[in-house]
């Protein structure tokens, strides 16, 4: 099926000159899971996440408490002309995990290029104390 005939197949809304159903995709803004990998070392912590079509104004990093929020927004692409059919996904990505370990907080980083968000986590080294032992 060419993709003249899958647009006729569709009811057309004659208020918006587009198709019910891709009037209906450009409205629904799912929430989605960005794919992640982590690694770690003994200094710290990486998250690479996917974000493809994210812009980096459109991407919000947090640090609460114990959890680690990323959230990002996606936008429809404008191309002139009637939109026909539409694949292409827009939503909103968010992803939390959480945080069981000290890190240095005002160290945290993050890159982000070609819709990958790398975020370093450095771990917090572990507080020694040398306690003196008195003598009676």
């Amino acid at each position: 099926m060419s993709i003249l005939e899958l647009s006729k197949t569709l009811n057309k809304n004659p208020e918006t000159n587009q198709t019910e159903e891709a009037n209906r995709e450009r409205t629904i803004r799912p929430k989605l899971t960005p794919a992640a990998d982590i690694y770690s070392d003994e200094e710290k912590y990486v998250l690479l996440l996917d974000l493809p079509g994210v812009k980096e104004t459109d991407l919000v990093i947090s640090l609460e408490k114990d959890e680690l929020r990323i959230e990002a927004k996606t936008t429809q692409p404008t191309v002139r002309g009637e939109l026909r059919y539409s694949e292409y996904g827009t939503g909103d990505f968010r992803r939390s995990f959480a945080v069981s370990e000290h890190l240095e907080e005002e160290k945290i980083s993050a890159t982000f290029k070609n819709g990958i968000l790398k975020v370093t986590l450095p771990r917090r080294k572990p507080a020694s104390k040398k306690i003196e032992v008195q003598v009676d």
